[in-house]
């Protein structure tokens, strides 16, 4: 069982981007909204990345985010410092069970695509099929958080709801280097971070 907070909009939406796991370059963080630019209603998904230039990152960047089926804007914030912003507005229904937390109302074509993502081995592959089939799995977690199995039934979901605050990207142009901080589950590296 997972009891930290991660990132539910990398975990449930980066996977539908169509960018194959295990790639040089992945965000460093990932966002559902923009203070003064996009709120969830907008159904956009923010993708911030710390990358130098270079042939390898000039190629990824055009094959996998510029010339992405859902890309829909790109915004530097610093010389090394970009944000790709994708619009899922062709994903409402998933990407408005997603800001409620409601993972298992994900659609069928969705949660294969999720699935697929993360394979079949390994502790974070068995989280997410957990949280997307929650059905299989209350008898199993009632049994860890000691609760009864109808308590889990009748809340529906086995995965905490998105903080929308963690998910909403802060960004004020600092006159020094910008500050990572905030640590949690790491899907592709050992450090995630919020930026603040």
């Amino acid at each position: 069982m997972y009891r930290d907070y991660f990132q539910k909009s990398k975990v449930f939406l980066y996977p539908l981007l169509g960018i194959e796991k295990g790639v040089n370059f992945v965000p460093v963080e990932t966002f559902l909204s923009w203070a003064d630019n996009f709120t969830t209603k907008d159904k956009k998904f923010i993708c911030l990345y710390e990358q130098k230039p270079s042939k390898a990152w000039s190629k990824f960047e055009n094959d996998y985010l510029f010339n992405n089926i859902l890309f829909f804007d790109y915004m530097p914030l610093e010389s090394n410092v970009h944000v790709y912003i994708f619009d899922f507005s062709s994903y409402a229904s998933d990407y408005n069970s997603l800001v409620q937390g409601k993972y298992s109302n994900l659609t069928e074509s969705t949660k294969d695509t999720i699935m697929n993502f993360f394979g079949e081995k390994g502790a974070i592959a068995r989280y997410v099929e957990e949280y997307l089939y929650p059905d299989y799995y209350f008898e199993q977690y009632a049994e860890e958080l000691g609760v009864s199995k109808s308590q889990l039934e009748e809340v529906g979901e086995l995965c905490s709801g998105p903080d929308l605050d963690k998910e909403h990207l802060i960004y004020k142009k600092p006159d020094k280097a910008i500050i990572f901080k905030n640590k949690m589950l790491s899907l592709w590296s050992n450090s995630k971070y919020i930026l603040k």
